[in-house]
């Protein structure tokens, strides 16, 4: 939508998650900045995947998950559209393989 997450300076992107999709703990460098603009966004904090430990983010949530906080995503029984915004360059590292 806006920048690049792959380089540096701001930017903005939009991810469309299908139903039943989940993503296992990992990291980030920076704070990751979520507004949650279609579904329920499921989010956990921990650095194995816990299915108990989600909570639900519906549309209109926006959430500040801290740099270097292992967390884990899932999404149950619709699509999921996130935005995602920060400055400089994206980053994943993954905790849980």
């Amino acid at each position: 939508m806006l920048g690049d997450s792959s380089q540096d300076g701001a930017w903005v992107d939009r991810a469309r998650i299908p139903a039943g999709k989940r993503v296992l703990a990992h990291t980030h460098p920076q704070d990751e900045l979520v507004t949650v603009i279609e579904g329920t966004w499921y989010l956990g904090e921990g650095t194995k995947f816990d299915s108990t430990k989600l909570n639900g983010y519906p549309a209109g949530s926006f959430i500040v998950i801290p740099a270097g906080v292992p967390h884990f995503v899932a999404t149950k029984d619709s699509t999921v559209i996130v935005q995602l915004s920060g400055n400089g360059k994206f980053h994943t590292d993954y905790v849980e393989k």
